[in-house]
């Protein structure tokens, strides 16, 4: 059997650390809004009759095969792999490729979407099946175990559902109300929002485990900052809920100008110098995707504005992305191999 699986990255608008285990419990609930977007992690199994695990992420040209699902890695580039299919192993022999098509460290949720889309595949070649819940649980969990540091549900959940995601999280879990084409105007949304490169990946879990450990640990500001953030997210969520889209910026910056006094390293001067420039040729708004620190960042703009912006942004020496709203969450097809 030949299993193909893709599932859309995203961009974060709002709330972005309050979807961490047990952080959201300590909040007494988390809110974030997201958008799924058309830059999509692949993964392509492959079910062998020669009890071989072959283990080959193309992006990352690393390889790695064994007889023995005890020797797959657990750690490094391809220890998201080996952890996943040691957690749902195969009946016998399985090649498995993968490929994210945004950079590494791009704060789009990349080694999100490629867990549950793996996760997805691999139930197919088992012949299994888990519950939406389920499989965010077991992917959050997964990629815990392979940072060492807490992870967010937020990422997991866009790869699934795909469209806007008001996601709000608490004792009962997750509860997510979604949007897409048919009724909501996206293109509005698209039009206004640019997504860039910053030239320079980063690792979210450092920044997210800093913000944790100070809320644990009883800091004031902390605490205080995160709860804004929360409070941003509810009202994107009432603005999303409205199509109020004027109002999306005011909030994006107001979100941003909080996490970046949360901890050292969420925004640095090429970031700060990045958002500063599009304000300049007429953005509104600008904020990092993820925890910060770097990877990719959104811009919000007039959209007769978006050409200069565009430039303002290349000129400091961002990469402009080209992308869409993805409407449909995780894809997959399959066909017994000849």
């Amino acid at each position: 059997m030949r299993v193909e699986v893709s599932a859309p990255n995203r961009i974060d608008l709002a709330g972005g650390t309050t979807d961490l285990y047990p952080l959201y419990l300590l909040m007494h609930g988390g809110c974030t809004v997201n958008v799924a977007i058309n830059v999509p992690s692949r993964v392509t199994l492959l079910a062998t009759d020669d009890y071989v695990l072959k283990l080959c992420s193309e992006d990352l040209r690393e390889s790695f095969e064994s007889t023995n699902l005890d020797d797959l890695p657990t750690s490094g580039p391809l220890g998201l792999l080996g952890l996943t299919l040691r957690q749902f192993p195969p009946p016998k022999g399985l090649n498995v490729t993968t490929n994210n098509a945004a950079p590494p460290g791009s704060g789009l949720g990349a080694s999100s979407a490629l867990t549950v889309a793996l996760i997805i595949g691999l139930l197919k070649i088992r012949d299994e099946e888990l519950s939406p819940t389920k499989i965010v649980q077991m992917a959050a969990d997964i990629e815990t175990a392979l940072i060492g540091v807490p992870t967010g549900k937020q990422d997991h959940i866009a790869a699934l559902y795909g469209g806007v995601s008001l996601i709000h999280f608490g004792f009962d879990g997750y509860q997510r109300r979604g949007f897409h084409k048919s009724n909501l105007d996206l293109d509005r949304l698209q039009e206004m929002t640019i997504l860039s490169y910053t030239g320079a990946g980063r690792f979210s879990g450092m920044n997210n485990w800093e913000i944790t450990k100070n809320f644990i640990d009883g800091d004031h500001a902390t605490k205080t900052k995160l709860m804004e953030i929360r409070k941003v997210a509810i009202d994107t969520c009432k603005i999303v809920e409205i199509g109020d889209w004027e109002a999306l910026g005011p909030l994006v910056n107001k979100e941003w100008n909080i996490r970046r006094s949360l901890a050292p390293g969420v925004s640095n001067p090429t970031i700060d110098s990045m958002i500063s420039a599009a304000k300049s040729a007429g953005a509104v708004a600008g904020k990092v995707c993820g925890a910060g620190g770097g990877g990719c960042m959104i811009t919000i703009t007039p959209s007769h504005k978006r050409s200069a912006v565009e430039k303002a942004l290349a000129d400091q020496g961002a990469t402009i992305m080209n992308y869409e709203i993805d409407s449909f969450g995780v894809k997959t097809s399959s066909s017994e191999e000849l």
